[in-house]
């Protein structure tokens, strides 16, 4: 709560755009589900299903099975590469 009650401080003073709000609050949520963190607290399962999920997103790309991978996923960088590298 307090990191984003500080975001919003900053985008009142014009020290933060919108885009890295969302940004920060599409990673902030990348992490707590990767994490299993629910608000009645650690939900494994839940964890291990996410995680499935996307790495086998990750796997249909061809690309290592890591965190990394995962997340570059979760924010559209490797649909990005994925697009560029067909371009050259």
């Amino acid at each position: 709560m307090v990191n984003s009650e500080m975001a919003v401080a900053r985008i009142a003073q014009g020290m933060m755009s919108m885009s890295e709000e969302a940004f920060n609050d599409k990673e902030q949520q990348f992490n707590d589900l990767w994490d299993g963190v629910t608000p009645k607290g650690i939900n494994r399962n839940k964890s291990l299903k996410f995680r499935q999920y996307i790495l086998e997103h990750v796997r249909q790309m061809k690309r290592p099975l890591t965190r990394n991978n995962a997340f570059k996923y979760w924010m559209g960088d490797l649909k990005r590469e994925a697009k560029d590298s067909e371009n050259f």
